[in-house]
């Protein structure tokens, strides 16, 4: 070989070796990453359904709603966070069985509205006071005529929030019977708050919405973190004025007069509709152990007064039972037997109003 070419080879072999190497620090990252990621989505996915095979998830989803604010989500199956019992949610979006807008020929139809008292916290739907009115009355009617009770309480309404769904879905299932039960007060959401309010909440509750549907959430936050949610949740629903200032703005100077406003309307609506309307007082343990009416009340016997309309109050027949007819540790949903015996007072107040 000539002393030329071996001179070239070696230019060559230099000028390889002034080329640095492609950096292969960024692949590796990003394999290294990628890998994480799959780990973590296999293990999440694991999580959720060793959860999900234990009980967890499966809670009732709401749909945002421009004038509702937050609405049960129709057509799905769910289990009560309390108790893991079974929900069933119908295409009209309300707790129950199927049933036809148009209201069928010799039927006895009751519209039952209300907040998660109404709705059956804790219960099966056969033990919410709304369906156990139906067998009783069912039971007196025979065969002679169909009744039903439509459950349309929603986990945290308002009296504003039960007018707009009366005036705007109810009153087209052509209720016989509307009953009027109790209403979160500090939920003072209604069709007169601003837009800029009721958009900043439509956010709050779809992204409550999106955490509800996974079982790892059921778990983490509201049972292992329950007393960590139960500070923070007014992230997502204001409970404390003091603590959210976009709902402080929202605050009526009298709430007293808005629920009795609300009331008041949603009475009137059903009478001039021919639909007859039941008020029904749903005392907590406080106040069944109190010997101050509460506001609520005096606000429903006003309206009973000023529109003689029927009240129902169960304050004598649960105060035997007192605690015993709570759910455990909560002193506010009535259990199976205080739904039964509401139940009772109601069928008492209803065959009354309308005798089968």
């Amino acid at each position: 070989m000539s002393p030329l070419a071996g001179m070239k080879d070696a230019d060559a072999v230099k000028s390889e070796a002034a080329v640095p190497p492609r950096p292969r620090h960024w692949k590796r990252l990003a394999q290294n990453l990628g890998l994480s990621f799959a780990t973590f989505l296999l293990c999440f996915a694991v999580a959720e359904g060793v959860l999900r095979l234990c009980g967890y998830g499966d809670l009732i989803i709401y749909q945002p709603d421009p004038v509702l604010y937050w609405k049960p989500k129709p057509n799905q199956d769910c289990y009560t966070k309390i108790g893991h019992l079974p929900v069933h949610v119908n295409s009209l979006g309300t707790r129950g069985p199927e049933f036809q807008v148009a209201k069928p020929p010799n039927t006895l139809r009751i519209l039952s509205l209300g907040d998660s008292r109404t709705f059956g916290w804790g219960l099966r739907e056969s033990e919410t006071y709304s369906d156990r009115l139906r067998q009783l009355l069912q039971a007196k009617c025979g065969a002679t005529r169909k009744v039903e009770v439509i459950n349309a309480g929603v986990n945290a309404w308002s009296y504003p929030q039960m007018l707009a769904y009366f005036r705007e879905t109810g009153l087209g299932f052509h209720p016989d019977i509307v009953i009027l039960g109790e209403a979160n007060l500090w939920t003072q959401f209604s069709d007169r708050n601003s837009p800029q309010f009721v958009k900043a909440f439509m956010r709050r509750v779809w992204l409550k919405n999106f955490l509800r549907h996974f079982a790892i959430y059921h778990y983490v936050v509201e049972v292992k973190l329950k007393s960590f949610y139960e500070r923070y949740r007014t992230k997502f629903i204001p409970v404390d004025p003091n603590q959210d200032p976009l709902f402080k703005a929202e605050q009526r100077k009298h709430p007293n007069a808005l629920f009795r406003d609300a009331i008041n309307d949603l009475c009137k609506l059903a009478l001039s509709n021919g639909i007859k309307p039941v008020l029904l007082y749903l005392p907590t343990l406080d106040e069944l152990e109190s010997t101050n009416v509460s506001p609520v009340l005096k606000i429903k016997r006003q309206v009973s007064r000023e529109l003689h309309l029927p009240l129902v109050d169960p304050t004598a027949a649960l105060k035997p039972g007192l605690k015993g007819l709570y759910l455990e540790a909560d002193p506010v949903h009535l259990n199976a037997r205080g739904n039964k015996i509401v139940a009772q007072e109601l069928f008492e107040a209803v065959s009354h109003l309308n005798a089968p």
